[in-house]
């Protein structure tokens, strides 16, 4: 997530599920922290070992810290990656990053680096490149910096191939939009951005509850996947679904209960795969697993929960 943005969620309507439809029997759960060098093994003790993901992000041109490296293969952990193309800063008017260098490879040498790096970890890493690109919060978001959504399409399939080239097996591609469209409108449609069904192995989405502050309501875990979850599977029909990012405050309603219904999601969603918290505390809210012991102890109630089954 980037700091500073807060936009509302929509509410959706409820997901039918198909006659038979159960639960998945494995739920990865993970965190995405700034200095998780330092501060995720902290974490691992106190809500215990079904967290087993950790979420880290590369700016485009760049390799990931070794150390993470070392870290994920020691505890035996599953790495997302998200891939920024941009020059490290956030605003989306970049025009040196836009989606036709992309496009035209000016990554392909740094990519196949990268996935000789994720080739080198015990468990396949989720890669997740250009996420919510169906917002203008990015220098790759489709209606921004001289970008189209066909662009992003061709830029996602070019990234893939380079990755995957040198990372073959050891790397799933996530593709991830945000859980709606910023602005909603005809142009900006979720499915403007899916790069095609063989072109992914795995889809999802990131939506944050903000809390009820600044204009904003609370909106509960249903209200805010519910409705991207089918529309992946609309799209790619038996994809595993992965929650790429997200997390709640404590402004205006219960986190541990949040956290609970986070958890319920299961069965809701068949085919959850994994689920990543946003662990910080910035300017849009205190998202922080350990804001206090109620909220510490529903995270590892989500954990164990979620993570039975997981090898």
């Amino acid at each position: 997530m980037r700091v500073g943005r807060i936009v509302g969620a929509l509410v959706v309507g409820g997901l039918i599920l198909a006659p038979g439809a159960s639960a998945a029997s494995c739920v990865r759960v993970g965190v995405y922290q700034d200095n998780p060098l330092r501060t995720f093994a902290g974490l691992q003790k106190t809500t215990g070992k079904g967290l087993r993901t950790v979420s880290t992000y590369v700016t485009g041109g760049t390799l990931i810290d070794p150390k993470i490296i070392q870290m994920a293969n020691k505890r035996n952990l599953t790495l997302v990656v998200t891939w920024a193309p941009d020059g490290g800063v956030d605003k989306p008017v970049q025009p040196k990053y836009r989606l036709a260098r992309v496009v035209a490879g000016k990554y392909d040498v740094s990519l196949r680096a990268l996935g000789t790096q994720l080739k080198g970890l015990k468990r396949p890493a989720i890669f997740r490149p250009m996420p919510e690109a169906n917002t203008p919060w990015h220098a790759w978001s489709g209606l921004v910096n001289g970008n189209k959504p066909a662009t992003y399409i061709k830029a996602f399939r070019r990234v893939r191939s380079a990755v995957k080239a040198t990372g073959k097996a050891k790397v799933q591609v996530l593709w991830a939009p945000y859980a709606r469209s910023v602005p909603e409108s005809t142009a900006n449609q979720i499915g403007n951005y899916f790069p095609g069904k063989k072109f992914v192995d795995l889809t999802g989405a990131s939506a944050y509850n903000f809390g009820a502050v600044r204009g904003l309501a609370w909106y509960e875990p249903a209200a805010l996947f519910q409705g991207v979850y089918g529309t992946a599977q609309a799209l790619a029909p038996g994809k595993k679904f992965w929650i790429a990012e997200t997390g709640s405050t404590a402004t205006g309603g219960s986190k541990s209960a949040w956290m609970a219904a986070l958890g319920a999601l299961q069965v809701q969603l068949p085919n959850l795969a994994g689920v990543v918290w946003y662990d910080v505390k910035d300017p849009s809210g205190d998202f922080r697993v350990n804001q206090n012991a109620d909220s510490r102890k529903a995270f590892k109630n989500l954990t164990t929960n979620l993570s039975r089954g997981c090898r």
